[in-house]
């Protein structure tokens, strides 16, 4: 009961931040529940979780993505997904975590602090995006960082910031869904404890929707910054 209270806090808060910002679910959610679940069993669950909250958000937001940027990013994207699931099945947990902590201090700090840089081949960098993204995917459903940071640094508007990563998220999840169950790793018991969180996620993007209604974006994108530094340094303290 005690873990199922703990994991249900996290999805709300989670999805609240993803449902303001449209980024940072898996980059609250890992962390936190990786204290008290073992990879394996939180990352397909995620992959659920995220699948249907982009469905929601992608309905919500207006904006526009660029066709070949998305094309690319995806299929890219798609091609690393199995990589990583199998560096989820044969490599030592810690390891994992390590680097996903370290992935995530450096998405915040560089988010926070603006950097950007110049890519002479768009085709090349968007190419990867994708990859290291699909591969964080399947390792750890953390697939945001890398085309969170690449869309920053191209300077995407809000709406089409938006837009691109609920449209991304949605397709790369739904085209992992398949991967998972055919690697075993889609098991009834993550399908059951997907289900009784499925009110959690669903109560903090409603929430996270409003207060990303209510808010200033700019004020709210730092707050979460500071929550996914925090993260980081959780997530490499339980490694």
């Amino acid at each position: 009961m005690g873990i199922y209270f703990i994991s249900f806090i996290v999805i709300v808060l989670s999805a609240l931040i993803q449902g303001a910002t449209s980024f940072g679910f898996s980059l609250i959610a890992v962390p936190l529940l990786a204290l008290i679940l073992p990879l394996s069993d939180i990352t397909p669950m995620l992959v659920l979780f995220s699948l249907l909250l982009n469905i929601i958000l992608f309905s919500k937001i207006k904006g526009d993505v660029n066709k070949k940027q998305i094309t690319i990013l995806i299929i890219f994207g798609l091609i690393a997904v199995p990589l990583g699931i199998h560096g989820l099945k044969s490599l030592d947990e810690s390891y994992i975590k390590i680097a996903v902590g370290i992935i995530v201090i450096i998405s915040a700090i560089s988010l926070n602090f603006g950097f950007k840089v110049h890519f002479k081949n768009q085709t090349l960098a968007y190419g990867l995006t994708g990859f290291f993204s699909g591969i964080l995917n399947g390792a750890s459903s953390l697939s945001g960082p890398p085309v969170i940071l690449m869309l920053s640094n191209e300077g995407v508007n809000k709406d089409n910031f938006r837009k691109t990563l609920s449209t991304y998220f949605m397709i790369l999840n739904l085209f992992s869904l398949p991967i998972f169950f055919k690697s075993g790793m889609l098991t009834k018991d993550v399908l059951i404890n997907t289900g009784k969180l499925l009110p959690a996620m669903l109560l903090g993007t409603l929430i996270g929707m409003g207060l990303g209604n209510r808010l200033p974006e700019k004020q709210f994108k730092k707050i979460t910054l500071v929550l996914i530094f925090v993260m980081g340094i959780m997530t490499l303290i339980s490694a």
